[in-house]
């Protein structure tokens, strides 16, 4: 059955309130045992929708619900236990559409969710506003309060999201804890590079999803594997079963960000993906923070046919902090084509090493010279810890290494690289197909 949102006084100008509107016709739905909520083509302002089990809302072409500027048209902070507030970061517990532990739910068709991000941040000058996503000098200011995660499925299972168009998000675009049995497909994100944390997808204890097809354009991490178990009580599960393939991304942050929180992320595969006009490509750390007091467990997590246009292509780091300290173990990288201004870090700490580590067929193309040569690898840490690197591959505390097929190019260099290839402290090393000659010299001006 389908239930047009007009029936029950939706109008689409958008200035009208139509929160009740919108909510009337899900739960009509609901109710009849399920169905279709159809939203024509329209400008729908809107707080909070709650999304329910064997419903699914259909935005057609030209249709936008339009996120409130005002807080009380959303949900309170404490809508359920598992929702959190971020006050460091003048963050709300609100979001636009919420659907909690229900089943069998779906946001379809060609229409398009905007946050109404510009409601919630204050300008910046002309001339500090970057047009490439691979770097940015500032964010938007953020004006006194904004709503968290835009789209928020909790504890849901069988969940599809296809083909929308999610916009503008002031925070988190399109986050999913806990879930299982997922498909996500044909999305496309775009959020300004200097929306601070706009990540684009983050899927965080999430079970059997797939990602295909997709165009990720974010002011933080495009796409996130997370582990945060402990937001969810009981509820707690590895993040696991994940294929990502088809996927374009460009991130001022991290495009693919592997490894937040204190669980487990395992099993994962991600395929035929271009990152372009990025800051880091992929980012796979354990502990990410001194404040974070466990590192995550990183288990079998592959890697192949990847295009990337980046500063720094990987970090790969286990993190010092972690009490008791995290794993990552089992990780392969194979069809790789790169082009960076730095080098990929891959490493372990004293004690800790990381384990079994793979790649295969891996062309690194180095340019210009945003390095630091006296990178010191026993300093290794999250963040700012592990830019520079000035070689090409700078692999540290590995215990199973396996490197065929490597070839390292160097052009238009303005900075002393150190190698092509830099292992230090690790054991079972195997070699094959390597093509890695020393940077050449850069000559001093005259």
């Amino acid at each position: 059955m389908a239930f047009d949102v007009r029936a029950f006084g939706a109008v689409g100008d958008g200035r009208v309130l139509e929160t009740t509107a919108l909510q009337q016709a899900i739960d009509a739905c609901h109710g009849a045992g399920g169905g279709t909520v159809l939203v024509p083509a329209g400008t729908y302002l809107t707080g909070t929708i709650y999304l329910k089990s064997h419903v699914t809302l259909r935005l057609e072409a030209g249709a936008t619900l339009l996120g409130s500027p005002r807080r009380e048209d959303y949900n309170p902070d404490d809508v359920f236990p598992e929702n959190r507030v971020f006050a460091r970061e003048q963050v709300t517990g609100a979001h636009v559409v919420i659907a909690y532990r229900q089943q069998h739910v779906a946001i379809v068709g060609e229409g398009t969710i905007d946050g109404h991000s510009a409601a919630f941040f204050g300008p910046l000058p002309t001339d500090e506003i970057e047009r490439t996503y691979r770097r940015k000098r500032r964010n938007f200011p953020i004006s006194e309060w904004r709503p968290g995660q835009m789209v928020f499925f909790c504890l849901c299972q069988d969940v599809a999201v296809r083909d929308v168009n999610l916009l503008n998000a002031p925070y988190w675009t399109l986050f999913l804890h806990g879930c299982r049995r997922v498909q996500i497909r044909g999305l496309q994100i775009t959020n300004p590079p200097q929306t601070a944390n706009g990540d684009g997808i983050d899927l965080d204890c999430c079970q059997d999803v797939t990602v295909s097809d997709c165009l990720l354009e974010s002011g933080d991490d495009c796409l996130t594997l997370r582990a945060s178990v402990a937001a969810l009580g009981d509820d707690g599960q590895d993040c696991a079963n994940v294929v990502v393939t088809n996927c374009v991304l460009s991130s001022p942050c991290n495009a693919i960000r592997v490894g937040v929180g204190d669980g487990v992320v395992r099993d994962c595969t991600l395929s035929n993906v271009v990152v372009k006009e990025s800051r880091t490509g992929l980012s796979i750390v354990s502990c990410y923070s001194e404040r974070q007091q466990h590192g995550a467990r990183l288990l079998n997590l592959h890697f192949q046919n990847f295009v990337m246009d980046t500063i720094m292509p990987i970090n790969l780091l286990l993190g010092p902090h972690a009490k008791p300290p995290g794993q990552i173990h089992n990780i392969s990288f194979a069809n790789f084509h790169l082009l960076a201004r730095q080098g990929c870090f891959l490493g372990g700490n004293p004690g800790h090493r990381v384990s079994r580590l793979r790649l295969h067929d891996f062309d690194l193309r180095l340019t210009g010279g945003e390095v630091d040569p006296g990178f010191s690898a026993a300093h290794a840490s999250p963040g700012g810890g592990t830019r520079g690197i000035p070689s090409g591959l700078l692999i540290s505390q590995v215990d199973d290494l396996q490197i065929d097929g490597l070839r390292v190019y160097w052009e238009d260099l303005t900075a002393d690289w150190r190698q092509a290839l830099e292992i230090q402290d690790s054991v079972n090393v195997s070699l094959h197909r390597v093509e890695a000659d020393p940077p050449p010299r850069v000559m001093p001006a005259d």
